[in-house]
């Protein structure tokens, strides 16, 4: 996912103590937070974040595909960039580029979002609150991160109960939790990766029992997430 244009917010973090895995790197979900961050930031400042939040909207993350070349250390600081890659019908398309201190980029993103009404959970047109300039109409389809397939056959479960924690201001699980809980699952599982691809299906509310079962596929694992057989996320490591 080679950068092909400008990008259009940046913002400089150091990573902190908290936010590292065992073996001393920033953790995956970690580096979510600060992509999720920036998005914020971004949205915020050319009033398409608190202000369409204020009139009943909200941005739900729907897919997206993260590719880390070399995953900062504690200490270490990078610059996380973000910019609008268009629109492709009702999915509003956002790139990342983290970089480290010396300019070399380190890990890259590209996300499918949708713009939901708060009362109805329907989805909305992007191009009526999204600034044009930022994000074009009708961009290719081939920057949409990819849409996986279910499966059934499982290699290894685990299950987990939503807790508050992983709730965010709307009251629904944050799209960076289900990060996290597939973090957690591969490190139990010892299984590594440097690229993550993920679909959030549905909703997960609080104190519900989720699934967690993988599968080898591709030289990689899918993984899929679900509760009472309701695919709630799915997966795709390698």
């Amino acid at each position: 996912m080679e950068p092909k244009k400008a990008f259009q917010y940046e913002k400089t973090f150091e990573v902190l103590s908290y936010q590292i895995d065992p073996f001393g790197k920033l953790r995956w979900s970690a580096l979510g937070d600060l992509m999720q961050e920036v998005a914020w930031k971004h949205a915020d400042s050319r009033d398409f974040g608190q202000a369409l939040f204020d009139k009943g909207y909200m941005w739900v993350l729907s897919r997206m595909q993260i590719k880390v070349h070399k995953m900062p250390s504690w200490g270490d600081h990078i610059v996380v960039k973000t910019a609008g890659r268009g629109i492709h019908k009702l999915f509003a398309l956002r790139e990342f580029l983290v970089e480290d201190a010396n300019g070399n980029t380190i890990a890259e993103s590209m996300s499918a979002w949708l713009l939901l009404d708060v009362k109805s959970k329907r989805p909305q047109r992007p191009n009526q609150v999204l600034p044009s300039e930022l994000f074009s109409e009708n961009v290719d389809q081939e920057n949409l991160p990819s849409k996986l397939a279910d499966f059934e056959a499982v290699e290894n479960c685990s299950e987990l109960k939503v807790r508050p924690f992983d709730l965010d201001m709307n009251n629904h699980v944050n799209n960076v939790s289900y990060i996290r809980w597939v973090e957690d699952f591969c490190i139990s599982d010892s299984i590594a990766f440097s690229e993550l691809i993920i679909n959030y299906i549905s909703e997960a509310i609080l104190h519900e029992q989720i699934v967690i079962s993988s599968i080898k596929s591709d030289g990689g694992f899918l993984l899929s997430g679900k509760s009472n057989h309701k695919p709630v996320f799915l997966v795709s490591v390698r």
